[in-house]
């Protein structure tokens, strides 16, 4: 291949895994998600990439090149079939070019270093290729304070040393803060002495002329408006390549950056295996790093999860995970998680032989800040108000007041935030986050500075519109899933400004409308313990009778009886109906009867729920609120079916199906599918009960109603027991039973007789071994794998 030859040809790839990490990438797939596709489990694909599992052709063919949409593109996936055949993926040609690059003794410049660099394999690879590449000249390896661009520079400058004739020079820029000092600092370091008959960057361009050579430049973001003498000496020697480190770029001409993230951490530790969490390059560095001060220190089944959240919660920065891990042999691991919102206190001690920025993490994020402007600083502390990102819209609304944060500025300080690491860009979702270390460090500040409580007051004012806006499309609508989603995205903000309400009784009335605007995300996303959580605190704060307050006790009600707690729920229904006769609010009445009648339903009393829920849904024929008239014909039906009057259930099931299409309802749409699927299986129409359970488990699943999945997988669980296949069953109901298990909810008295009795007759069956052992295997899927189980 000629060395000119680019990255992004399939000739550019010299080794398997990397080739396929590229085209997941290309295809916008995670590993996990390509897993799904070629029916893989995700960690095969983590081998594949790391070039430590092989894949057959076969598969190649048949799974991987249609799932990573290369069909069309037979010289990729020749070249992908092409270097699976190669031991560890490596063509002759590469590793010629490996023994050939590795010289690390004639690395004489480059400082010492004692420790391995763990984790960086893929981005050491990328970069050795980029220098090694005779078109470019300039490299700058760009990312967040603590990421570890010095470390990756250095492990890769010692590799390819030896491609370079005059070898590698290191110029550390730790101490260099003025931008005329770059040359006479570079000067130094590549032994040039002064003359009065030249300038110092006459000299240092006539010395780099006839030079092979490698320069790294060291934390060039303090002097990087000295970036364009950088051109002027690569121009005078065109042997000559330079490595930068920065946090930002150096935005000159023929620059390539490579953007350093984090080290991936593990997102749901406490369900891996602890084989999984050792394949994590954060974890396996807390581990290495605590072995050099505790030599016996190991990763187990007892301390797994807690190093796991360490590493989660310092965003997988190495610097943070080194310093913590450095911290093992005087504080405990649940010391450590338990004072983690003092983390700038103890993670310190860094080592001696480091620049002193490096010793604590503090002085790491702090090295950064001193190096913004006023207008960066004041926008990077007000930006920490957010929790879980924030759009431009957000910050230009919260953030902007005064001349400090101009509105008109707001977006262009936000990209400087941005190009120097400080902020995350999520280009795909248009949104921004913190590294939450950094958030914190802002927050800090933003708190010593005294705007905190300014900026809680304008974060929920935000927010708060934001609810209400959203409020009608929750319901019903053809935007329903997408204001959902919405929500769920804004979901921490929505908890930082509800937490900021319940703490002054003053803010009751703003408390109540966020609760009345919050409770069809709650119910739809089945937020059941966080429901009752922030409408207790709510309620707590006016005690006054009000239409708001009953109708916040009507929803506490319904989340009590989700879980069971039926004397609370029948309480707070009848607080909200004597507050509804006080004030002669006839809407209220009726909201309550259908209340009363749905608690009464769950106990059992059908004869009674009816009898109430007959004479709400007169009034509900009489008024325009679609939403409520169809949850009354919905539990009318239910009380029905469970009374043996299968016409009139079937007829109102029907009457919802039919309201709920034309309103674009999906929440009611799929309690009356699974209802009218629930009428045909009592009649023995199994395998239509079964098509109308696909599909109203097809709209649970998108609209995110976890409550509502768990129901359905029971309701299935039924039906094909009566076909006679036993071990689906047990799956489905094992499956029901983890979801409410999650939730915090329980089975109603009135279906429960029926829950233990199928699960008796499964039972009995397939043998307590074979229950037991497919009850087990759902616990461990995922709950698309579930939802597959069904719909196949």
């Amino acid at each position: 291949m000629p060395k000119s030859q680019s990255i992004f040809h399939p000739q550019g790839f010299s080794t398997f895994g990397d080739l396929l990490r590229y085209l997941r990438e290309r295809a916008h797939l995670s590993q996990r998600e390509l897993a799904l596709l070629v029916g893989y489990h995700f960690s095969y694909i983590s081998y594949l990439e790391k070039n430590t599992r092989s894949v057959d052709e076969a598969s190649l063919l048949g799974r991987f090149v249609p799932a990573l949409g290369i069909e069309d593109k037979p010289e990729w996936a020749a070249r992908l079939i092409e270097l699976s055949k190669s031991k560890s993926g490596e063509t002759p040609t590469v590793r010629r070019l490996a023994e050939s690059t590795v010289g690390e003794e004639n690395a004489d410049s480059l400082p010492t270093s004692l420790t391995a660099m763990i984790g960086r394999e893929y981005e050491s690879a990328r970069l050795q290729k980029m220098i090694l590449d005779p078109e470019i000249r300039l490299v700058s390896i760009i990312g967040p304070p603590g990421v570890g661009k010095t470390c990756l520079a250095l492990n890769v400058a010692r590799k390819v040393t030896s491609a370079f004739q005059n070898g590698v020079v290191f110029v550390d820029l730790t101490t260099t803060n003025d931008p005329q000092m770059f040359l006479p600092v570079l000067a130094n370091a590549l032994g040039i002495r002064e003359s009065s008959s030249a300038s110092i960057e006459d000299a240092v361009r006539s010395s780099l002329t006839k030079k092979n050579l490698l320069i790294v430049l060291d934390n060039f973001e303090q002097i990087v408006s000295a970036a364009p003498k950088i051109i002027s000496l690569l121009s005078a020697g065109e042997a000559v390549k330079m490595l930068v480190t920065s946090r930002e770029a150096l935005r000159l001409r023929g620059e390539h950056e490579l953007h350093l993230a984090p080290l991936p951490v593990p997102a749901e530790f406490e369900k891996m295996p602890i084989e999984q969490l050792r394949e994590f390059a954060s974890v396996a560095l807390f581990v290495e790093r605590a072995r050099a001060v505790r030599p016996e220190f190991v990763l187990d089944e007892k301390n797994a999860s807690h190093v796991a959240e360490i590493c989660s919660r310092l965003d997988g920065l190495p610097l943070a995970i080194e310093l913590a891990a450095a911290r093992i042999g005087t504080l405990s691991l649940s010391a450590m998680l338990n004072q983690f919102e003092r983390r700038f206190d103890w993670l310190t001690q860094g080592a001696r032989d480091l620049p002193e920025w490096r010793h604590t993490l503090l002085g790491a994020v702090e090295w950064s800040y001193n190096l913004l402007s006023e207008k960066e600083r004041v926008l990077f502390c007000r930006l920490s108000i957010f929790t879980g990102g924030w759009t431009l819209e957000a910050a230009e609304e919260i953030c902007c007041d005064d001349e400090q944060c101009p509105r008109s500025e707001v977006f262009s300080l936000l990209i400087q935030l941005v190009d120097k690491s400080l902020v995350v860009a999520e280009t795909g979702a248009d949104r921004f986050r913190f590294l939450e270390t950094l958030r914190e460090f802002a927050h800090e500040k933003l708190t010593a500075d005294g705007g905190l409580e300014r900026m809680r007051e304008r974060h929920c004012t935000y927010f708060l519109k934001f609810v209400q806006t959203a409020k009608p499309h929750l319901v019903q609508g053809k935007d329903q899933l997408l204001w959902l989603n919405r929500m769920e995205v804004e979901y921490n903000n929505l908890r930082e400004a509800m937490g900021w309400l319940v703490e002054s009784p003053s803010r009751a009335s703003l408390a109540m409308e966020f609760g009345l605007a919050a409770h069809i995300f709650w119910l739809t996303r089945s937020r059941i313990n966080e429901a009752r959580y922030w409408l207790a605190k709510i309620l707590a704060l006016n005690p006054s009778p009000s239409e708001t307050r009953a109708n916040l006790l009507r929803f506490a009600s319904d989340y009590a009886s989700a879980q069971g707690d039926f004397s609370t729920a029948q309480s707070l229904e009848t607080e909200a109906m004597d507050i509804s006769r006080a004030l002669g609010d006839e809407e209220g009445i009726y909201y309550s009867m259908d209340g009363i009648a749905m608690v009464a339903g769950m106990q059992g009393d059908y004869k009674h729920a009816a009898e109430l829920l007959e004479e709400v849904l007169q009034y509900r024929r009489r008024t325009s609120n679609i939403p409520r008239l169809t949850g009354t014909l919905n539990n009318l039906a239910i009380a029905m079916r469970r009374l043996g009057n299968l016409d009139r259930a079937m007829q109102l099931f029907t009457e919802v199906v039919e309201i709920a299409k034309k309103a674009e309802n999906q929440k009611s749409l799929a309690h009356a599918l699974i209802g009218l699927a629930e009428v045909h299986a009592q009649k023995g129409e199994i395998e239509t009960a079964l098509l109308l359970h696909r599909e109203a488990i097809s709209v649970r699943y998108k609209l995110g109603d976890q409550k509502g999945i768990s129901t359905s997988l029971s309701s299935v669980a039924e039906c094909v027991e009566k076909l006679g296949n036993y071990r689906l069953a047990a799956q489905l109901e094992g499956a029901a039973s983890k979801i409410r298990r999650e939730l915090g909810v329980s089975v109603s008295p009135a279906t429960r007789e029926e829950r233990d009795s199928l699960l008796e007759r499964v039972r009995a069956k397939l043998g307590n071994d074979d229950f037991e052992t497919a009850w087990a295997e759902v616990q461990s899927m995922g709950q698309e794998q579930v939802i597959a189980l069904v719909l196949g």
